[in-house]
């Protein structure tokens, strides 16, 4: 194609800056959608201290903690208690560990647990397996996906009544509990 004419050349410079705008603008978009990605939600419950006991045959682990929370990018606490236990007269793995840490991946069971519903592992799917995509929580130290637990929200009876209060916190502050 030959030009011509001043007007053959501005056609052609006018294509260009087009399609360098429309790569630029191509590029813009991706890095923010890259950025903005918000971090998926995910709820770690610690049990710092649990303490280990028994009642004839039955063999358990009580305790308090505290549950953290990053739902839809926002951060929350709030206490927990803790028991877990068997009939079968074995002993509970507490011993070897100490403390117990419990990672919730399935959004449903957090925003139960937020509302004040106690989380019992026969009602959930566990694993032991933080790899485990069709868990809906895994159990990264202290118990094994085996012995039946009971998480409930609050720190008393009165939590129990009235309902159990979560705090808003700032997510940094939790960049060492939530992975």
């Amino acid at each position: 194609m030959k030009l011509r004419t001043p007007k053959d050349h501005l056609a052609t410079i006018g294509l260009a800056v087009s399609v360098m705008l429309i790569t630029a603008a191509a590029i813009d978009v991706a890095k923010a959608e890259a950025i903005t990605k918000p971090e998926r939600d995910i709820a770690v419950i610690n049990i710092p201290q649990p303490r280990e006991g028994n009642l004839l045959m039955l063999r358990g682990v009580a305790g308090k903690g505290t549950a953290a929370f990053r739902i839809n990018s926002t951060c929350r606490t709030m206490p927990v208690r803790f028991v877990a236990g068997d009939f079968s007269g074995e002993q509970v793995d507490v011993g070897r560990t100490g403390s117990i840490r419990i990672v919730i991946t399935n959004p449903e069971v957090m925003r139960d647990l937020m509302a004040g519903r106690d989380l019992v592992s026969d009602m959930v799917r566990v694993s032991s397996d933080a790899t485990d995509r069709a868990a809906d929580l895994y159990l990264a130290q202290g118990l094994s996906a085996d012995t039946g637990f009971v998480i409930n929200p609050g720190r008393n009876l009165f939590a129990d009544v009235l309902g159990a209060r979560n705090t808003d916190v700032d997510c940094a502050s939790l960049s060492t509990t939530l992975p």
